[in-house]
């Protein structure tokens, strides 16, 4: 198919027709003047003749003149339109043959491209402009004959379209099966034009057909097979059978057993469905505070977990319901019904509940438990009689207070005291007195420090303050001043008005010492300074060899 189209073929046949029309215009106007001009003279004479016995045919010409001119012209807007439809109908199967998404190739009969769209490129490998004017199987094969199972000859020869399957193993792009089917173009007295080829690459649809019939073997194959293998299994089913409902039974005996275990177990069992309570068991229930387990169905897990607690419990859904992981043995904190706690230690696992994803959740009772590890730990930590941390807390804070400003390059202050004449007192006036006075101490020492200061007992009737956020003498003066005005009020007992009076010794890091048992000896020096001096505290002086004390007035 050319890329640009000549002009109709009707064109000469209008300028014969035209022509006709000139010859039969100018005989009939010949015969007229024969007829009209008897005296013999000339058509240009007697046409130009004023006189009336030539009116006649001058009219006649006139006509005759105009009527070939209207018809003429009237043939010739018939052809132009005639053109432009054609034209318009051409562009239009130019389009429809250039964007055809299959390759569509023109060819001559004796092999010759005419035409190429450029879908064609995927099929040849070759530029559809360079085919035209080339035999297809030389210029795309390079071969002397035309491909196996063309069709061409048959079209020619029978003037009807024929198709065909080929395998082109040396085609552009490797082996592949073509679908080709040509269409003849035939001209008015019927003959073969052109041939019209459509192409299409059905290597895929043949692959997957092949698969299929390979697939389809097989399956016959394995349905022999699996046939011979039910026909074996088929003689040990009645026993399966029989063992199954054996199983079942023995199952329905253990669902029940099991049942009864959960209901009568005194841990907390509950079953949730996203967090939903579908299941919990009497204890469970009386464990958060309701009698009757009906009451929690319908509920969400989370509304009986304590705030504290909301985040944790909130992961640990995540990780059960979500990832379907079981969770290890967890402590939460629950609120029961009427608003009291209770400490539970809780372990999930994932599981299927009445056909759903579900999660089995287990939580013991362990608020005795932790009690008593409070206890424990206070006894650990705390000095029993006054409440406040013994040495071993003290220890421990000093020595973090003490790593901390060797990172920051600060300083803070420590503080050692005891108590004047504690031991007449206990000699005088009883142990319980005694105890009574280091009980008030301790109260009296809290209220005044700050809570980020420390206030420890150390043993008998010695204390300690450290203070990590003094940083100059002035300050820790200050501080000093505040303990002795706290403890001016003597300690009103049933024997009587017990005085108060202490000596206090302050310590600074690094001045005064850099490790723990540098900074204790220090204060502990300053203290005895105090204690020598009558004044109620005195600071460590690093310039003498045995710590003094720098004496402060009051």
């Amino acid at each position: 198919m050319d890329r640009k189209p000549g002009r109709p073929n009707g064109e000469p046949r209008l300028f014969a027709a035209a022509l006709a029309l000139i010859v039969a215009f100018w005989l009939c106007v010949s015969y007229v003047h024969g007829v009209l001009s008897p005296q013999g003279h000339g058509f240009l004479e007697d046409l130009l003749n004023p006189e009336p016995a030539t009116l006649a045919l001058r009219v006649m010409v006139a006509v005759m003149v105009g009527s070939g001119a209207w018809y003429t012209q009237t043939m010739f807007n018939a052809y132009a339109a005639t053109v432009r439809t054609l034209e318009h109908e051409r562009t239009k199967l130019q389009m429809v043959y250039d964007y055809n998404p299959d390759p569509v190739i023109i060819l001559d009969p004796d092999y010759t491209v005419r035409y190429a769209n450029p879908v064609s490129r995927q099929l040849t490998g070759l530029d559809p402009e360079s085919l035209v004017g080339k035999r297809c199987f030389e210029a795309v094969l390079g071969r002397e004959g035309p491909c196996e199972g063309c069709r061409l000859d048959d079209v020619v020869r029978t003037h009807a379209p024929h198709s065909s399957v080929r395998l082109d193993a040396a085609s552009h792009g490797g082996e592949r099966w073509i679908e080709a089917t040509f269409y003849p173009v035939l001209t008015p007295d019927g003959s073969v034009e052109s041939v019209v080829e459509l192409a299409r690459d059905i290597t895929s649809v043949r692959k997957a057909e092949n698969a299929l019939q390979e697939y389809s073997e097989r399956l016959e194959r394995e349905v022999h097979e699996r046939t011979a293998e039910l026909e074996r299994a088929n003689e040990q089913l009645t026993e399966e059978i029989a063992v199954r409902r054996r199983a079942e039974k023995a199952l329905r005996e253990s669902e029940e057993r099991f049942r009864s275990l959960v209901e009568m177990a005194p841990d907390l069992i509950l079953v949730h469905i996203e967090g939903i309570v579908s299941f919990i068991n009497p204890n469970g229930a009386r464990m958060l505070g309701y009698d009757d387990p009906r009451e929690l169905l319908g509920t969400h897990v989370l509304e009986f977990v304590d705030p504290a607690f909301k985040d944790r419990a909130a992961n640990a859904l995540r990780t059960t319901v979500i990832e379907r992981k079981p969770l290890p043995p967890t402590e939460f904190r629950f609120v029961r019904k009427d608003g009291s706690t209770v400490d539970v230690q809780i372990s999930s696992t994932p599981l299927m509940y009445h056909g759903r994803p579900a999660v089995q959740a287990v939580a013991h009772d362990i608020t005795e438990r932790k009690r008593a590890e409070e206890t424990i730990r206070k006894m650990a930590y705390y000095d029993l009689l006054t409440g406040l941390p013994n040495r071993a807390l003290f220890d421990d804070r000093l020595a973090v207070a003490i790593s901390r400003a060797a990172r920051d390059d600060s300083c803070f202050a420590v503080m050692f005291m005891d108590i004047n004449d504690f031991k007449l007192v206990n000699d005088t006036l009883g142990h319980a007195v005694g105890d009574a006075l280091l009980a008030e101490v301790g109260r009296r020492l809290s209220r005044v420090v700050r809570r980020s200061d420390t206030v420890a007992r150390l043993g008998g009737d010695e204390f300690t303050v450290l203070l990590p956020n003094v940083t100059s003498r002035k300050a820790a003066g200050l501080v000093a001043r505040k303990i002795v005005k706290a403890l001016e009020e003597p300690l009103f007992t049933e024997e009587g008005a017990v005085p108060i009076e202490i000596s206090l010794g302050i310590a600074f890091y690094p001045t005064d010492g850099r490790s723990f048992s540098e900074l204790m000896h220090a204060a502990d020096m300053a203290m005895y300074a105090s204690k020598n001096d009558g004044l109620p505290f005195a600071f460590a002086d690093p310039s003498l060899s045995a710590p003094a004390g720098d004496r402060i007035d009051g």
